[in-house]
């Protein structure tokens, strides 16, 4: 997608700093939402109307003036939202507040609203921090059952009902905790072995993966702060659970058996039903059967 055709999006959107207040868009949430499929990253504003807020227009003046800077040197895209929806889909209770979004992955600013601070955060962030597991790749990269050599990990584990605010708190943590532990997440529906393999049932389900033991996540509410703070010591009030191995062929192969028998009983008895009641048969139309080799007297 090009620079010309970004803008042009942008524009339509009425989003983009350096514009004039424009008209209430028809449908603000869709078009935001094929701007995030686009290959970028964003720094989004959420504001309100002008005047409504001082803070909100020194904060858009700011970040229309680093709009350029960012672009060229970060390939950062800057956008302005005030649609409430998208402000709630983000958990955004106060403003002005800005997202960094990249890679669908999404951090929330906590720092002043001042140059430097805004740009070396963004410049220091600008990968994502969350790493996405699944069947195939967990035991690799976490090696939680095998050594952890490659360090602690956080993990949340989730489905398409519990993952947008808790997935950008843990990007917030995996910030703070950056060097310390590694954050990361994994969606029950595409890695269904890892998800039975650590009895994960609830949504969404944090485990702390440390020195082949885990620590399922024991504090009221998932926020950045609490994921700190049990990564940082606070697992030590969890029950502390060996991790178990990953699951080996034959068990992959009896757990499918087992699987199989379980959803389809019913078919399984009949077929042994009729099967046992066509043997008996066999067996006493043999023994009734004249023998036509028998000589007769």
């Amino acid at each position: 997608m090009d620079a010309f055709t970004i803008l042009l999006n942008v524009f339509i959107l009425g989003f983009v700093y350096g514009f004039a207040e424009e008209s209430k868009m028809i449908d603000e949430v869709k078009e935001f939402d094929n701007l995030l499929k686009e290959d970028n990253a964003f720094a989004v504003l959420f504001t309100q109307a002008c005047c409504a807020c001082t803070e909100c227009v020194e904060a858009e003046v700011l970040l229309g003036g680093m709009s350029k800077e960012l672009e060229d040197n970060l390939a950062i895209l800057v956008l302005r939202v005030k649609e409430p929806a998208l402000k709630a889909r983000y958990g955004i209770k106060k403003v002005p507040a800005l997202a960094f979004i990249r890679d669908n992955k999404t951090a929330i600013y906590d720092g002043q609203f001042e140059f430097e601070a805004l740009y070396y955060w963004m410049q220091d962030n600008r990968q994502p921090l969350t790493v996405d597991l699944d069947d195939s790749n967990f035991e690799h990269l976490t090696q939680a059952a095998t050594g952890a050599t490659t360090g602690d990990w956080l993990v949340i584990f989730h489905d398409d009902t519990c993952k947008n605010r808790e997935l950008i708190h843990l990007e917030d943590a995996g910030i703070k905790l950056r060097g310390r532990v590694n954050v990361a997440s994994l969606d029950t529906r595409i890695a269904p072995e890892t998800a039975k393999r650590f009895k994960v049932s609830s949504c969404p389900h944090v485990i702390f993966f440390r020195h082949q033991k885990m620590y399922r996540f024991s504090l009221p509410d998932i926020t950045s702060k609490t994921l700190r703070k049990f990564s940082e010591g606070f697992y030590k009030n969890s029950k502390a659970e060996v991790v178990p191995l990953p699951a080996s062929f034959f068990d992959k192969l009896t757990d499918k058996t087992v699987e199989f028998i379980d959803q389809h009983q019913l078919t399984l008895i009949i077929v042994l039903v009729g099967t046992t009641a066509c043997t008996v048969l066999y067996l006493i139309y043999t023994l009734v059967k004249p023998n036509p080799h028998k000589k007769t007297e």
